[in-house]
């Protein structure tokens, strides 16, 4: 299972904002169309590997599966990846493990954007994450089209979205077997991904202990979400954007309600992340963490 090498054309050039056309910079869109060759390249090595088909989920458990096994018996720190291997269909879960070994580590999940793929709403936080535990993101089931270089997008609803979220970390977790702990789980969503994130838990409580929401100013309601099993939430947007003030708003509003709530302005930026992304986002989950600590957890 090749490790993705990301460059930095994939990461600038996956966020096309809400709208499927936002760019940071007018190089953002030369960079994506040299992105989405270099991701399809890796992509189809990685699908290769893993022995790709329709229904790969289970397909890419063989090859992939025996590489993942081979990989828990070496001691010794490993390779955070980002990794991509198919889970349904053509569509695929990008993926990061922790460098460290030990057994069982987290499951952090994140959601992506409309035309925001997860090399960018998952790789440009990948070296924090890799060092809380597992991230797994899968593509949506849409596309934006060429003019969009074909970033997933989601067209399906909210039960469905989680239902695909299960599938992927079951995927993941066949690679891994015994190597990933469910409970007190971070869900994370960027803009649609965040809007979803809320229902999912509501609709599954227990499902996850933590939220981790960025650029997206949904309603959240501090009885349903302490009801569905959520501990924390945090709340992050850019400055320069049109959601910052409503998520300051709902983390006063959570924290009023009794459910512990943060929100980290993104430093100049709008509706993409800000270049200290990776460094907020190791400070949000080290805060929503705190929590559990302070319940007595492990």
């Amino acid at each position: 299972m090749p490790r993705l090498g990301l460059p930095a054309a994939v990461l600038l050039g996956g966020v096309l904002g809400a709208g499927c056309r936002e760019t940071r910079d007018a190089g953002a869109s030369a960079a994506a169309r040299a992105g989405a060759s270099a991701g399809a390249s890796a992509s189809a090595s990685a699908s290769a590997t893993a022995g790709a088909g329709a229904g790969a989920g289970a397909g890419a458990g063989a090859s992939a599966s025996a590489s993942a096994s081979a990989s828990a018996s070496v001691s010794g720190p490993r390779e955070i990846g980002p990794y991509e291997v198919p889970f349904v269909g053509k569509r695929n879960v990008f993926f990061v493990v922790p460098a460290s070994r030990d057994k069982p580590q987290r499951l952090l999940a994140m959601l992506h954007g409309l035309c925001n793929p997860p090399a960018y709403a998952c790789g440009l936080w990948a070296q924090a994450a890799s060092e809380r535990g597992f991230l797994v993101c899968p593509a949506g089931d849409g596309s934006c089209g060429p003019a969009a270089y074909d970033a997933p997008t989601w067209t399906e609803p909210f039960d469905k979205m989680a239902a695909d979220l299960d599938l992927a970390v079951a995927t993941v977790e066949a690679l891994y077997p015994g190597e990933i702990r469910r409970d007190g789980g971070i869900l994370a969503g960027f803009s649609r991904g965040a809007y979803a994130a809320p229902q999912v838990v509501e609709r599954s409580p227990g499902r996850v202990g933590y939220l981790l929401l960025v650029e997206a100013d949904v309603q959240l309601s501090a009885t349903r979400l302490r009801a569905a099993g959520v501990r924390a939430v945090a709340l992050l947007a850019g400055e320069l954007g049109t959601q910052h003030r409503g998520e300051a708003r709902t983390a006063a509003a959570l924290t009023a309600g009794g459910l512990p709530a943060r929100f980290w302005p993104m430093r100049g930026a709008g509706h993409w992340y800000s270049e200290d992304i990776d460094a907020l986002m190791r400070e949000a989950t080290g805060w929503l963490l705190s929590h559990e600590a302070e319940r007595g957890e492990r």
